[in-house]
């Protein structure tokens, strides 16, 4: 997938005190979310996995509760498809499970012969992103001999670290919402997605 996530765009100028940036979102990942990233992007490693993100959100947070791959996509090496019509059936069931919400999903990127994988968002991920989703991207690579390193929150927003032969670094992308609409423009048209700040407290105890 395209490297790079792009640049924001430079703030309006004001004639007022310069207006700081607002907070990042927080996104908790509970030890069941972790795990269920990681293991259904190594199950089905050199091709993409995706998955469905479920949860609530509060006032700068998203907390997400479950993490469920989808087992009927179709998928290469760099994209994964979910037919409409499993959607469809999915978001009927889900209807069922009022204290839920569908917060969005993530997907996998996996290394190609000796091309490194990393979480940059391609062009038809951000196209694809709906405004309020969450997009959360675990880019995994492998190496010929297992590797004993923890688990870090990266000056990114990311956090990476290592289990057995893999390494993996997560990110995950929203769109800033208040900042779209106080220019009075979609977030497509004026911002491309941040990087929240990631809190996982399993993942500093992640097995070596």
């Amino acid at each position: 997938m395209p490297n790079g996530t792009g640049l924001l765009p430079a703030p309006a100028p004001s004639t007022s005190r310069s207006a700081r940036p607002a907070a990042p979102l927080q996104v908790y990942l509970n030890e069941n979310v972790f795990m269920g990233m990681v293991l259904s992007s190594v199950e089905v490693f050199k091709k993409e996995c995706f998955g469905l993100l479920l949860g609530h959100r509060t006032e700068g947070k998203v907390i997400v509760e479950h993490a469920l791959p989808y087992q009927s996509v179709r998928r290469g090496h760099n994209w994964a498809e979910l037919r409409s019509d499993k959607w469809k059936t999915f978001q009927d069931l889900l209807r069922s499970f009022p204290r839920v919400d569908i917060l969005g999903d993530y997907h996998s990127h996996t290394m190609y012969r000796d091309i490194r994988a990393n979480v940059a968002l391609s062009n038809d991920d951000i196209t694809y992103m709906e405004p309020r989703e969450l997009q959360i991207v675990v880019a995994v690579n492998q190496r010929e001999h297992r590797r004993a390193a923890g688990w870090s929150v990266n000056a990114d927003r990311t956090i990476s670290g290592w289990i057995d032969r893999y390494h993996f670094r997560i990110a995950a992308y929203y769109f800033d919402l208040a900042a779209a609409n106080g220019n009075g423009h979609g977030p497509r048209k004026s911002l491309r997605p941040r990087l929240a700040d990631i809190v996982c407290p399993f993942a500093l105890g992640a097995p070596r």
